[in-house]
């Protein structure tokens, strides 16, 4: 939208430049009312070219997340016409409006959001600027907004686990039956802090008592904290003294292991950090993963540019993982289970050289409209739900 309104700008100059040329005696004789006008159309040619600067708002920077996703907006900047500014909350709630004003004032085009946080005010922070807002790591439904308009700047959500939580569920289960484990449990945070973790477990239980082994059901944390997890981590363990290995929904290395450590008990992780190459070696871990966040990041990118150049999918209002009004993209989760699958992962998803990872810049301008006319919704989706393997056979 605000591209649009540069490029008007430039025509009309080059129009009136045209117009007061050299046929126009009056024109030629006070050359000096005709330098600004020239300086006008120079100046919106120059800010025609400048980069789409987009803002991007997460907890910290710091972790492993955190660094990822600057290295994959750090390669999109040399690549694309992009350019970013970072905020961090510090995993204050309070802050996400206060960071959301800082990217504006320093004029921010759009702004990509890790979470929902706050997602009210600060959506209307930035319909009243003018600036559009996505979100990268939490889809998005209506009752996000209590009823009410998200406004025309909200560009939706991202559907993190691949957009399939059963799948995902059985695609850790297929690692403990590999192991060759049974009696099993699980740990998570409560539903009111992990929404998907009841149909993520309900695929990794039913596949593994498909084949025979034997899983308790779900235990919840009373809270968010990591002293409430430990808590109902130690209740499951006292419940079931021949526990094999433990499902760890909630923080599962940072929260759960360190329970574990001393015990025969295995885990299963939700969670990626660099501490799983060592615990996979030694046996402590029976399987990781991750959301692939540079794919999120790539899919509120395309939409952010499509919107700033006035541009819509066709296919926008039937995309797959939309929830009633609100437009959510999509992001893969790999599980890593064994040493190969942990090298394809830092090779393809962690990659510091972004044109080995998960999404080219080549890849990514295929799906944006100016790019490419036929892209579609669908097209972007597929694109940013690949599989390791797939990413891999691309590269």
């Amino acid at each position: 939208m605000k591209r649009k309104l540069i490029s008007v700008l430039t025509t009309l100059a080059m129009t009136m430049t045209l117009l007061t040329g050299c046929g126009n005696q009056e024109a030629q004789q006070a050359g000096e009312k005709e330098t600004p006008v020239a300086q006008e159309s120079a100046d919106a040619a120059q800010e025609s070219t400048d980069p789409y600067k987009i803002g991007v708002i997460m907890y910290q920077w710091t972790d492993s997340q955190g660094v990822n996703i600057q290295n994959f907006c750090n390669y999109l900047q040399d690549n694309m016409n992009v350019e970013f500014q970072y905020e961090s909350t510090y995993y204050d709630d309070d802050a996400q409006v206060s960071c959301v004003e800082n990217l504006i004032s320093a004029g921010c085009d759009a702004i990509i959001s890790g979470y929902d946080t706050n997602i009210i005010a600060a959506m209307n922070t930035c319909q009243d600027a003018g600036v559009y807002y996505a979100v990268a790591l939490d889809h998005i439904t209506e009752d996000d907004f209590a009823g009410a308009d998200p406004g025309s700047f909200f560009l939706g959500g991202t559907k993190q686990f691949g957009g399939d939580l059963a799948a995902l569920g059985e695609n850790y289960a297929d690692a403990v039956v590999t192991a060759g484990l049974d009696n099993i449990g699980g740990v998570s945070f409560p539903v009111w802090a992990f929404s998907d973790a009841p149909e993520i477990y309900a695929g990794f239980q039913s596949k593994l008592q498909a084949a025979g082994i034997q899983v308790d059901d779900l235990t919840y944390s009373a809270g968010f904290s990591s002293d409430e997890v430990q808590s109902a981590t130690q209740t499951l363990m006292n419940s079931n003294s021949g526990l094999k290995a433990i499902f760890g929904m909630s923080s599962g290395l940072d929260y759960i292991y360190p329970v574990l450590q001393n015990t025969d008990i295995k885990l299963i992780s939700m969670g990626y950090d660099t501490s799983v190459e060592s615990l996979l070696k030694n046996g402590a871990l029976v399987a990781a993963g991750n959301n692939n966040h540079t794919q999120a990041i790539a899919s509120c990118v395309a939409r952010i540019i499509n919107a700033l150049e006035g541009n819509e999918y066709p296919d926008a209002a039937a995309g797959v993982y939309n929830e009633g009004s609100i437009v959510n993209g999509v992001a893969n989760y790999p599980v890593i289970a064994n040493e190969e699958q942990l090298n394809d992962y830092i090779t393809y998803v962690v990659a510091e050289d972004g044109t080995k990872g998960s999404i080219t810049a080549e890849e990514l301008e295929s799906c944006i409209i100016s790019h490419n006319p036929d892209a579609t919704l669908a097209d972007l989706n597929a694109l940013t739900n690949r599989t390791v393997e797939e990413i891999k056979a691309a590269r």
